[in-house]
């Protein structure tokens, strides 16, 4: 099912559950694309694997502030918006879209064992391939879809 098809169907249902479905799809998007992040695929697609094996945690998890910053920001019952990132978590279009180009390094102190020592600011070229966690995906509609139904049949 592609978006078009759910939100052809999501245009049949009566206005007075449009609130209960906004909140189904909200819950239900935000928790898929959490699940990408320990299922290293998005949509069925798995991810590049990076150049060197983590020794523990998952791919993107490091601290989890990418991961916990995914969120529904925007949930009426005619749009429901789910954001990724923030002042902290910069990079989460990045690694969503990948990227490849020029990065500014700010001058900084490096610590070694005779002491610190100062980095000048530079430039260093990035490579970051496309690992998404987030977007359009047949499987979350489908997922969307048997949980409307789901509560259409419990009430």
């Amino acid at each position: 099912m592609n978006i078009k098809e759910l939100e052809d169907y999501l245009r049949t249902m009566p206005d007075e559950l449009m609130e209960d479905v906004a909140d189904i799809v909200a819950e239900t998007a935000t928790e898929y694309y959490k699940q990408t992040f320990h299922k290293k695929a998005f949509d069925g697609n798995p991810w590049t694997p990076a150049k060197t094996a983590k020794r523990r945690g998952s791919l993107l998890i490091d601290s989890g502030a990418m991961l916990n910053s995914i969120r529904p920001i925007v949930i009426t019952k005619d749009r429901v918006v789910i954001a990724a990132g923030n002042q902290k978590v910069t990079y989460a279009k990045a690694h969503n879209e990948g990227y490849n180009g020029t990065v500014q390094v700010s001058a900084h102190n490096r610590r070694t064992k005779k002491g610190d020592v100062p980095v000048k600011a530079h430039t260093r070229t990035a490579h970051i391939p496309q690992r998404q966690f987030m977007g359009d995906s047949e499987e979350l509609n489908k997922q969307i879809k048997e949980r409307i139904e789901n509560y259409i049949k419990s009430l």
